[in-house]
């Protein structure tokens, strides 16, 4: 499994520049639709044309399923940008998303997941509500995230506007192995495990 996991993409996409140059990349911007800042969205497309990607646009709530698969096939990177974590999961389980997803990720795919994209990867998402509210419509019974690893990612730590919301839940979630990253870190998780890695 290829997974690179970071607070603020534009800020540290340019690590894993050569595996993104000259790449198909399938870009989500799903988790970001109901926010009301979405700058990040915009400068990560910014970043992806910057490193020499070919970007697919897909919002995984409106398109159809088979457009979604055959853009997932056809794609080398899987990118998922910030936004409600909540909103994401509840519309990647929604629409089976979740599991073309990791069908893909089993051939060797990267996956990239930005903020909200980061935290679905953890077994469960529910540590994370007092940064991201439930939408009235989450239609989930639980707040079961993708299980693709077995730690808590924690976006954006001690950075403006989050800090004292990500203390608290340092604080108040200190029973689950949180991983807590500012927005010059970043998580490469390969076949060896993983590491943080930091923009200078």
């Amino acid at each position: 499994m290829k997974l690179f996991l970071c607070s603020h993409f534009s800020s540290v996409g340019s690590l894993i520049k050569e595996e993104i140059d000259n790449k198909k990349v399938a870009f989500i911007p799903t988790a970001s639709l109901r926010e009301g800042y979405t700058g990040y969205v915009g400068s990560a497309r910014k970043l992806f044309n910057k490193l020499g990607a070919n970007v697919t646009e897909i919002d995984i709530s409106t398109e159809a399923y088979l457009t979604i698969q055959s853009v997932f096939e056809d794609a080398d990177v899987i990118y998922f940008t910030g936004g409600n974590s909540f909103f994401l999961m509840d519309q990647l389980r929604k629409t089976g998303t979740d599991e073309l997803l990791k069908k893909e990720l089993e051939k060797g795919k990267l996956m990239i997941g930005e903020s909200a994209g980061a935290i679905i990867c953890a077994p469960t998402i529910q540590y994370i509500e007092q940064m991201d509210e439930k939408p009235e419509d989450y239609s989930q019974e639980d707040d079961a995230g993708l299980d693709l690893i077995d730690f808590y990612v924690l976006p954006h730590y001690l950075t403006a506007p989050f800090k004292k919301v990500t203390e608290k839940i340092m604080t108040g979630f200190s029973d689950l192995n949180l991983c807590p990253i500012n927005n010059r870190q970043g998580i490469v998780i390969d076949g060896e495990g993983s590491k943080v890695i930091c923009k200078d």
